[in-house]
């Protein structure tokens, strides 16, 4: 699996360490990005990091991300993304009991998104 290079990891790691769940430093001028510690398993935590807009009141996931961080190793693996208004959700890995399930080619382009 394909995991966030050192640079977009460091951002990452910068991001959960102010241990909010919503930064927003931006006065209007962007949308505030949520960060959510989303499960947690025996080798992984998963994190999501959002935009989020509305939408006759609804909140529009604008885009979503989830990553799973290894414990071990400590890298970043996007697995999934998620882009309301677009009416766009992908899953490049499942974890099952049988094993994981991984779509390289798509796993890889949420590598670089």
């Amino acid at each position: 699996m394909k995991t966030l290079n050192r640079k977009a990891s460091e951002i990452l790691r910068g991001l959960l360490a102010l241990q909010t769940a919503k930064i927003d430093n931006s006065d209007g001028v962007y949308m505030p990005v949520h960060i959510e510690l989303i499960d947690r398993t025996e080798k992984y935590n998963h994190i999501s990091l959002a935009h989020y807009g509305r939408q006759n009141g609804d909140a529009m996931r604008d885009p979503e991300m989830i990553f799973a961080l290894h414990k071990e190793s400590q890298q970043f693996i996007p697995y999934y993304y998620r882009n309301d208004y677009m009416g766009m959700e992908q899953y490049s890995v499942r974890w099952t009991n049988e094993g994981i399930l991984l779509n390289r080619r798509l796993q890889a382009d949420h590598t670089v998104r």
